[in-house]
């Protein structure tokens, strides 16, 4: 393929796959059809990444200039220091994810069994039925530990009768 060929056609998809994008992500701002967005614009922005580098290889002379520019350095800068400014504003906050699950994960498992069982006594037979050991104080982290076992595979077979 002629290099203006390879042009055009890293051109095309830069410039589609950047609308993609950023429809995605605005629909995903508004939680709008999330369930659909989300694993569409991670992938095809993993996409955008692979075509937007070949389109910078294939159009090299012409963008060296736009790298040597001084608005295109302070752009740069600019748009460093409003991520950082996102990124250090949100560090001190607990992430409530990963509160919900170390909280599951460590409390006693006679606790968090309500969670996806009726009684302690149903998800301790479930568990055991499916050959995982439980012992009574024990932690869904402690079981899994115990059990040679992931805690998520503990809470997925606690949560197959929900489903």
């Amino acid at each position: 393929m002629k290099t203006h060929k390879k042009r055009e056609l890293a051109t095309s998809f830069t410039t589609f796959l950047f609308l993609v994008i950023a429809i995605t992500g605005i629909l995903m701002f508004f939680h709008i059809l999330d369930n659909y967005t989300k694993q569409m614009h991670e992938i095809l922005g993993l996409a955008f990444i692979a075509i937007v580098m070949l389109h910078v290889f294939f159009n090299w002379k012409s963008m060296k200039n736009y790298f040597s520019n001084r608005i295109f350095f302070s752009s740069g800068i600019i748009v460093t220091i409003i991520a950082l400014g996102f990124i250090l504003s949100t560090s001190n906050e607990p992430n409530p994810k990963r509160v919900v699950f170390e909280s599951v994960f460590n409390q006693p498992i006679e606790k968090t069994s309500v969670l996806f069982s009726d009684s302690y006594v149903k998800a301790k037979e479930t568990l055991e039925n499916k050959g995982i050991k439980v012992e009574n104080g024990k932690s869904i982290k402690e079981l899994a530990m115990l059990n040679k076992t992931s805690p998520f595979k503990i809470i997925s077979i606690l949560n197959e009768k929900n489903r």
